[in-house]
């Protein structure tokens, strides 16, 4: 019994610390290669967009179809990592 709390425990903490704190620093080039992940995974056309980061400060720029760009801003904040999102993204319309 003791084994499978204590593995309950070790689960829950490594759990709780797999990935930063939100806030905390990361390397600028790493946010960027995270950024652009979780851009290919929202976005039709992720590769038309810019990524700028310093400090944990992400700048989007460049079009981006008007319904995905609410997502994308709320995605982008919820990350570990990120401290503030400037979206520069020009909206065009989506082709039907």
């Amino acid at each position: 019994m003791r084994l499978l709390l204590l593995g309950a425990a070790i689960g829950a903490l490594a759990y709780v610390f797999r990935e930063p704190l939100r806030g905390a620093a990361l390397d600028d080039d790493a946010l960027i290669a995270k950024v652009r992940i979780k851009l290919d995974d929202l976005m039709e056309h992720p590769g038309s967009v810019n990524i700028e980061v310093h400090d944990g400060r992400v700048v989007l720029t460049g079009p981006a179809a008007e319904p995905e760009l609410r997502a994308v801003v709320r995605a982008l904040r919820a990350m570990p990592g990120v401290r503030t999102v400037e979206c520069r993204l020009r909206p065009h319309a989506v082709e039907a």
